[in-house]
């Protein structure tokens, strides 16, 4: 009978468990996040998903697991899995850690009561409930450590020096629940991975650590195995503390400083350890420990290594500074040193660091292999000095950086197949770190921007060229190459509004099931798109649609839209080709000049009613239908009204342009409201993984009126202004939650974030920008794009004239206000 495995999680770095379950030939379940099910679901038995991310969840979730599929063996991954796989361990009597001992290692608190019951030494502690405690026990023990009683990566572990740098970390705390604080050890630091069955040590190996040092002890560089002299010494004080914590069964990863003399225990977890650890025994034992780890959960007899080890390490390279990636560039000669195994990056171009606090700060690191640890510290100390990450000042996003040597990108060694229609560079960035099977689809329209980045173009699976990205018979050409290759695609992006019509081709011809005919031509034309969100029982303005062909004079009228009217292409995007008619007469005019043959790619044209109000735009990121993250901004005023002044009166800007980001917090019902139209319109035009740019018009009497919706990223400044929102960039949040299902937790760093894009007074040519240094000395200026540059010319014939873009946040509305009026009054663009 096939024993069955029950897997609580896996993520990435766990798949080294799915494959050692299928090379075992055992029935596996995997419990994990909807995020991972299209990488794992071909290769389990059973993939379920838990209802949400807390430890109770997962709890829930194993339980139920464990009742519908009788598992002889249960593996966690992460922290957040320990519990429940230990539960269930329990209930069903399989081996495992030991309930307490699980519930101990996710607590550090328990951990130091249980070491002192034994006797065993570890750094003096208080467990403080509040700053006045805290500092009763520190005085005269300076410098001590602060930290949390969960955690991992060294988040939220601080050393401090004296009694008013501790009140102060501790008042940045809110404490809600007690805090460790302990005696701080000037000790090298070590962690100590092993195997252990019924209490007894099967394998150990200890692993050389460099961390920041104080105040945050930030991980650098791991090496193992670690081989001491007094290694018996080191077993014998680990055994103790295995012992002493009560662990039974399973893999024990255990972090600990030693003085050459004295092992002192800093914690202990009973799951896979993080940093690339685990991987790291794999190379340098030549040891499955995935494997192992899964045969001490079923009771079998677990295979042990055998013959002389070799050195594995792993570098970490943080930012040298705090403000916004410029360049990553690994120079071929450390791609090609014998040593380096791969170059991973946690951080791209784009992205805003800030200083370096835990793990996740980190911005790329380097996994090795050697016959010696002297060689795999020689590769890395080249990594290190010939790694170049580059920081713009803080708050420069700068899209015309110098082109990094031409190379092939160092990325995921799995993911989803994926094909990107049209070119988005950093879209494309983000999409080569998430997966290496990338295909590009690039018509003429992309071919000189294309050409400008060859190391990504290089770096992708292939690269399709046509003449254009919309023409059926060459994205049918495309799609027959991936078929009679027998390429399984999983997804088929678009970023730009054309190409839209034939990426929902390509997804047709590849066998994606989903959205209808209709619904695949509503990404584009905006007639049908109103058409079915009307149909959904959305609120939509009136509406006619002005087919090729269709015949307008002056005195005629539109009787079921009326006046103001507003006429657009149906095939348009961000204002292009849109102008508002007061009567018939302008109405007549606008037709005659929309149809001129160089203005637009296509005739078909569509007039609406004139809606009077607010205008919003949602920008949302969708996974299976539900919003990942979803922000609503506010435009300072309508586009349309923009596009009617040219921008401009007199002389003087008569608009403000731009948009701010409305705080959830102060308008829950709006975002509720918005929410519940967005997930509607989705339902109506078959959006279920998607990001998407929703336009919105609020009514002074408080309606909500659809206009169109877009499956990109909102344009101009929208880009810059989320990834201020979000805390880390939009495209790489975009990117994961496509493919994967998962967007970190938004952390804006002000209560009010917005932008503004600053134009000229007057059309002209530019002899002046803002300087970098002038931006930058603005408080309150998070970022800025220039798209232009002196000697450039710049029109004010439509909204999208972009020229430079600045995102700047404050923490109090009447703050934001001034820092607006600030920007637009000091940061001038001169033309003549």
């Amino acid at each position: 009978m096939t024993d069955t495995l029950l897997l609580i999680g896996a993520g990435i770095m766990g798949r080294g468990y799915v494959d050692a379950a299928r090379d075992l030939g055992l029935r596996t379940v995997l419990l994990d996040e909807g995020a991972w099910r299209e990488r794992h679901e071909s290769s389990v038995a059973y993939f379920e998903e838990a209802p949400g991310a807390s430890e109770s969840h997962w709890l829930q979730a194993g339980l139920d697991a464990a009742g519908r599929h009788r598992p002889q063996g249960v593996v966690p991954f992460s922290e957040l899995h320990v519990l429940a796989a230990a539960r269930v361990q329990d209930r069903l009597g399989l081996p495992g850690p030991s309930l307490p001992a699980a519930e101990a290692s996710r607590d550090k608190a328990v951990q130091r009561a249980l070491f002192a019951h034994a006797g065993l030494p570890q750094p003096d502690y208080v467990l403080a409930g509040d700053a006045d405690q805290a500092a009763a026990w520190s005085s005269g023990r300076y410098p001590v450590v602060v930290k949390p009683l969960r955690g991992m990566g060294s988040v939220g572990v601080r050393c401090v020096g004296g009694e008013a740098e501790l009140r102060a970390d501790l008042a940045r705390r809110n404490l809600d629940r007690p805090v460790l604080v302990e005696e701080y050890l000037d000790s090298p630091e070590y962690s100590w991975e092993g195997l252990v069955e019924r209490g007894e040590v099967l394998f150990g190996n200890h692993t050389r650590k460099v961390t920041t040092g104080p105040p945050e002890f930030v991980e650098l560089q791991h090496q193992l195995p670690y081989l001491p002299a007094d290694r018996d010494r080191l077993d014998q004080q680990v055994a103790a503390l295995v012992a002493a914590a009560g662990i039974r069964t399973g893999f024990v990863h255990l972090e600990y400083r030693d003085d050459g003399s004295t092992l002192r225990p800093m914690e202990f977890a009973v799951r896979t350890p993080g940093d690339h650890i685990m991987e790291l025994m794999c190379r340098a034992y030549g040891h499955d420990f995935f494997r192992s780890a899964i045969e001490l959960s079923l009771g079998r007899e677990v295979g042990l290594p055998a013959g002389r080890s070799r050195t594995a390490g792993v570098l970490f390279l943080p930012a040298p500074r705090p403000g916004r990636i410029a360049a990553v560039d690994v120079p071929q000669e450390v791609v090609d040193l014998p040593e380096v195994v791969r170059v991973g990056q946690r951080k791209h171009v784009g992205d805003v660091v800030a200083d370096l606090h835990s793990s996740g700060d980190r911005v790329a690191h380097v996994v090795l292999l050697a016959d010696s640890p002297a060689e795999v510290d020689a590769a890395a100390g080249i990594a290190r000095r010939r790694i170049d990450i580059r920081v713009a000042p803080e708050g420069t996003v700068s899209e015309r950086r110098p082109a990094p040597a031409a190379r092939r990108p160092r990325i995921a060694d799995g993911g989803p197949t994926v094909v990107l229609c049209k070119w988005r560079a950093d879209m494309v960035r983000s999409l080569l770190a998430a997966t290496p099977h990338l295909y590009l689809v690039l018509d003429e329209a992309d071919a000189d921007r294309a050409a400008a980045s060859p190391e990504l173009t290089e770096a992708a699976r292939a690269v399709y060229r046509v003449g254009s990205t919309d023409s059926i018979e060459e994205m049918t050409g495309v799609a027959t190459d991936l078929l009679v290759r027998g390429t399984s695609v999983d997804q088929v992006l678009c970023f730009s509004e054309d190409g839209q019509l034939g990426a929902a081709h390509l997804r047709t011809l590849l066998g994606f099931g989903g959205a209808s005919a209709s619904m695949r031509a509503a990404v584009r034309d905006k007639r049908m798109m109103k058409h079915l969100v009307a149909a959904a029982g959305v609120p939509v303005t009136e509406w006619a649609s002005l087919p090729v062909g269709t015949a307008f004079a002056e005195g005629d009228t539109f009787p079921d839209v009326g006046f103001p009217a507003v006429v657009k292409p149906a095939f348009g995007f961000g204002t292009m080709g849109t102008v508002r008619a007061e009567n018939a007469g302008q109405a007549a005019a606008a037709l005659k000049e929309l149809r001129k043959p160089e203005r637009l790619s296509s005739g078909h044209l569509i007039v609406e009613r004139f809606v009077h109000g607010r205008e919003l735009h949602i920008d949302a990121l969708w996974w299976a239908g539900k919003p990942l993250f979803l922000t609503v901004s506010s435009y300072y005023v309508p586009r349309i009204d923009l596009v009617a002044s040219g921008g401009c009166e007199r002389g003087v800007p008569r608009a403000r342009d731009g948009s701010y980001i409305l705080p959830r917090e102060e308008y829950p019902e709006l975002y509720e409201r918005l929410l519940e139209m967005n997930t509607t319109v989705n339902r109506a035009m078959g959006i279920e993984t998607a990001v998407t740019h929703l336009e919105v018009f609020e009514t002074p009497e408080g309606e909500l009126v659809f206009s169109e919706i877009a499956t990109r990223i909102g344009g101009g400044w929208v880009p810059d202004m989320l990834t201020a929102y979000l805390g880390h960039g939009v495209h790489d949040t975009v990117a994961s939650g496509l493919l994967y299902g998962h967007a970190e937790e938004a952390r804006p760093s002000h209560r009010y974030i917005g932008a503004l894009h600053l134009r000229p007074s007057r059309a002209g040519t530019i002899t002046a920008l803002p300087t970098d240094g002038r931006l930058g000395a603005v408080d309150g200026v998070l970022g800025w794009r220039r798209t232009k540059e002196p000697g450039e010319t710049f029109g004010l014939s439509h909204a999208m004239d972009w020229c430079l873009l600045v995102v700047v946040g404050a923490d109090t509305e009447e703050g934001f206000e001034a820092l607006l009026d600030r920007v637009e009054s000091e940061l001038v663009i001169e033309v003549e």
